[in-house]
């Protein structure tokens, strides 16, 4: 499934939150993170956010759309995202 699929521009390797459903970054763009779903040939971005600035609705922002995903999990991709905005981890 990891097949190329980084906007362009994107230095960041799509973060997979499950078989589904997928991360991309693109810091300095308005709408700096990205959530996709992919379901058979098919991609879609199902939410966005500018994740410098709100980073503090994050976990309510994906448990939104995944309510399937739990704290612990979120937490671990927070720790990720962070060194890309030059924020603490």
């Amino acid at each position: 499934m990891e097949d190329n699929i980084v906007s362009k521009g994107t230095p960041f390797e799509p973060l997979w939150l499950n078989d589904q459903f997928y991360i991309t970054l693109t810091p300095g763009q308005q709408t700096s993170l990205q959530v996709w779903r992919v379901a058979g040939d098919k991609r879609e971005r199902i939410g966005a956010m500018d994740y410098k600035f709100h980073r503090d609705g994050f976990a309510s922002f994906i448990y939104r759309l995944l309510p399937t995903v739990d704290l612990m999990q979120i937490h671990q991709v927070q720790k990720r995202l962070n060194p890309y905005f030059d924020l603490e981890v």
